[in-house]
């Protein structure tokens, strides 16, 4: 998601959320910024706006920069990046630049060479010498930033994106291998239907499954990333925090998730996943809340709105997890000032007016209250098995019924061995597809919905073995066994 004014596009990054584990069991404090553009487009190239952000506690701000593909050497913001990231690290404010091409009709077309892209981006890196931080993508799962995103089933923007995205890794770490590469600027969201009336677009584990695949494919012995930008909005601003999506998607809540999606994509190659030092980097995140009788607005609002104190909740609650978890590095509220415009995103922390919200103090307090205790600090390991398997079987005088369900997309497969098996034996003989056997069949599960499989019976002793093998990942799988007498 992003927002702009004039011809630019707004967005910064924020929240440092460092966990660094001690000998006490307790995690460090949190760096917490926020994400926004205002600055850039300020006339004083943002003196105040960085002051005010300073002011609250915050230590980081993400200015975009869009590389546009038809015209690649160009840097037409260079005199507002000048002044905007001299003002920002004159507050002492750390300046990370957010990159990407736009417009999206110019990737489609194929003008985003990969080579040109980095050639810029190096440039960039050579000016902008103080700043030790590139984000690299924004949403290209989404059809606002990355076109064509499917055909007739087959995901098409993941594998366009990935070599953009390599080319940028090589370019940055070719400037100074210090800085931090972070990739991909995931949206939470995507339908995974090509024939969509609208919004065609990829939903964030299969976009990331996608990624995997065409990484292994292209031979590359480089990492892609340093760390995974994921954007964890709410589908709804009046969800409370907890209330995340149903798989694919995913939200805060749900961020095991996206943890287990870049395991399943890239495990055993040369880009680390969270098992390993990828580090997940929260860059975009907001409530939007209801401005009615505010002064400054204008127009009227597009999308259902929460309570400036149901923000404040959220917010708090937010920057407090995620210092549990050793896993995340960063944590951007997006939007540190409200867009004067209904249709933008009123999500800050300061309304438009730059007065503060409840917000801003729940996040500052979040930043200065007690580090995370042992016992809260969250732990996460890959899972082996199929998330939310669960095969029944039922047995008649004439044949034998198996209905499947999990939680996430899987291909099953389901057999009526002869004879008495054990869960190991009958797995083997699942994995060997030309094994002699009375009836064997196959069988697509979607998410969260019953599949029915049918088998025929005969006489004598019999083992129903079922192999559930995950989507995303086939090596991934749940084997169940029922003798049948």
């Amino acid at each position: 998601m992003r927002r702009t004014w004039g011809t630019g596009r707004a967005r910064a990054l924020a929240a440092v959320l460092v966990v660094a584990l001690c000998g006490t069991g307790r995690a460090g404090a949190a760096d917490v910024g926020a994400n926004d553009d205002t600055g850039k487009f300020a006339a004083d190239g943002g003196v105040a706006f960085y002051a005010q952000m300073a002011a609250l506690g915050l230590r980081q701000a993400v200015v975009t920069v869009r590389w546009q593909p038809s015209d690649p050497l160009a840097l037409a913001e260079r005199p507002l990046l000048d002044l905007t990231v001299s003002a920002a690290r004159a507050a002492g404010l750390e300046v990370v630049l957010a990159t990407y091409p736009y417009p999206p009709r110019e990737v489609q077309a194929g003008l985003a060479r990969p080579e040109a892209f980095g050639a810029w981006l190096g440039e960039l890196a050579r000016r902008y010498v103080e700043v030790r931080q590139f984000v690299v993508g924004n949403e290209p799962n989404q059809p606002a930033f990355w076109r064509p995103q499917l055909s007739s089933g087959a995901q098409l923007s993941a594998r366009a994106f990935g070599p953009l995205l390599a080319a940028g890794y090589d370019a940055l770490k070719s400037v100074d291998p210090t800085l931090t590469v972070v990739g991909v600027g995931l949206s939470p969201r995507g339908n995974d239907r090509p024939s969509a009336k609208s919004n065609v677009s990829t939903s964030p584990v299969r976009f990331l499954a996608a990624l995997g695949a065409w990484y292994r494919s292209s031979g590359r012995t480089e990492p892609l990333m340093d760390g995974l930008s994921f954007h964890p909005y709410p589908n709804a601003a009046t969800d409370p925090l907890d209330r995340g999506y149903p798989w694919p998607n995913a939200g805060f809540v749900n961020l095991d998730r996206i943890k287990q999606a870049v395991w399943d994509a890239f495990a055993g190659t040369p880009q680390p996943t969270t098992v390993d030092g990828l580090k997940l980097y929260l860059d975009e995140v907001g409530w939007q809340v209801d401005t009615t009788g505010r002064d400054g607005y204008v127009g009227t609002e597009n999308v259902p709105v929460t309570t400036e104190e149901a923000q404040a909740r959220a917010y708090g609650e937010l920057v407090r997890r995620a210092a549990c978890d050793p896993d995340i590095a960063q944590v951007n509220v997006f939007g540190f000032r409200d867009d004067a415009l209904r249709t933008g995103f009123q999500a800050g922390l300061v309304r438009i007016d730059g007065s503060a919200r409840p917000s801003a103090d729940a996040v500052r307090e979040a930043i200065a209250g007690a580090p995370c205790l042992a016992g809260a600090v969250a732990s996460w390991r890959p899972a082996r098995s199929v998330a939310g398997a669960r095969p029944v079987v039922r047995v008649s005088p004439t044949g034998v019924r198996v209905d499947l369900t999990a939680a996430e997309a899987a291909s099953a497969r389901v057999c009526l061995l002869p004879g008495t098996h054990t869960a190991s034996g009958a797995r083997r003989v699942l994995a060997a597809h030309g094994a002699r056997t009375v009836a064997c069949t196959s069988a697509t599960v979607a998410q969260n919905r019953w599949t029915r499989v049918q088998l025929s019976r005969t006489a004598g002793r019999h083992t129903v073995a079922v192999r559930l093998a995950a989507e995303t990942n086939p090596a991934r799988a749940t084997t169940a066994i029922r003798p049948v007498r």
